[in-house]
């Protein structure tokens, strides 16, 4: 197996929720937690949690905290560039308002596991699955030019990636779509 990152994306402002997605009770504990410990079970190198200085999460030693910078809102795109430039190896990427995504479906699709590594993403009725994926580091350069020139969509860069040969993507089975629901408003954890 290629050795590859985790990272778990947890500094959205929840606007929709209306309070810290990351700290919704899912299961007995916190729903950063439960994400997290998804990633620490499918055998990352490392494993990082990004987040905003402000939230209380406190992971323990195991896991690199990454802060998004004081005064700056990029969105999913700069907390995942951020990371990627920070490992430098394939990245696994998990968004922490997915919560009936499976650790078992991740080993099972979206780990690295031959040369060369490409990105690797799932399409839906909507787009691209940007928020839980394989990015690499070849990609890199695409995700820090649009972050420079303010373009912060994540799904044209996947596309690009896709036609520059840095990524595969690969239509959602209707068994597989209700891993890839997110939790954004109260009536979504219903």
């Amino acid at each position: 197996m290629t050795p590859f990152s985790a990272a778990l994306l947890a500094g959205g402002r929840s606007t929709r929720m209306k309070q810290d997605k990351a700290l919704l009770h899912w299961h007995g504990q916190d729903l950063w937690q439960a994400q997290l410990h998804k990633l620490q079970s499918i055998g990352a190198s490392r494993v990082l949690l990004s987040c905003r200085r402000e939230q209380p999460l406190f992971p323990g030693e195991a896991v690199e905290i990454i802060h998004d910078p004081e005064g700056i809102d990029n969105g999913p795109l700069g907390a995942i560039t951020r990371c990627l430039e920070r490992v430098q190896m394939p990245l696994l990427v998990l968004a922490v308002d997915m919560p009936w995504m499976t650790a078992a479906f991740l080993r099972a699709h979206l780990i690295p596991s031959a040369e060369p590594v490409r990105g690797q993403f799932y399409r839906g009725p909507h787009g691209d699955e940007v928020l839980a994926g394989l990015y690499v580091p070849g990609m890199l350069p695409l995700m820090q030019t649009a972050l420079r020139e303010k373009h912060l969509a994540l799904q044209p860069i996947i596309e690009t990636c896709v036609h520059s040969d840095l990524a595969t993507t690969q239509m959602l089975s209707d068994e597989q779509m209700p891993f890839f629901h997110n939790v954004n408003t109260p009536h979504d954890l219903k």
